[in-house]
């Protein structure tokens, strides 16, 4: 019975983010985001070269209304080299395009992030990334 609970709150979260990913205003790139963190995907680390600051392929204001978080899509490689795109949101501010990223992701979103040195980034990641 558990199992069958899970899988349809499993259920209802995708379509509920299959449904709002094509609206505007930053809906899309927070359901991607809940939705990666409610289903059972498994939680890794990779690691990206920081995006360009024009870079974001959208934007919406935040939640004080204040300021503007900024939706990135990066490819990012795990220590063994293996490469995917995962979505990165810069809550109030845009990146600086300067270093590496060191991200916790988990599905397609990058759940964690924070700046790394050049010497941090696994070879296999790095070269997987050129």
């Amino acid at each position: 019975m558990r199992r069958a609970a899970v899988g349809a709150l499993c259920a209802l979260a995708l379509a509920g983010a299959l449904i709002a990913a094509g609206c505007s205003g930053g809906c899309g790139a927070a359901a991607r985001s809940v939705a990666d963190r409610l289903l059972p995907y498994p939680e890794t680390t990779m690691w990206a070269p920081e995006p360009q600051p024009e870079s974001f392929v959208d934007s919406y204001a935040d939640a004080t209304g204040a300021g503007w978080n900024h939706v990135y899509l990066v490819d990012a490689a795990d220590a063994d080299g293996n490469v995917r795109e995962l979505q990165l949101i810069c809550f109030g501010a845009t990146f600086d395009g300067e270093g590496w990223l060191e991200i916790d992701a988990k599905g397609g979103s990058g759940v964690r992030y924070g700046p790394v040195g050049e010497g941090d980034v696994p070879g296999p990641a790095a070269s997987a990334l050129g």
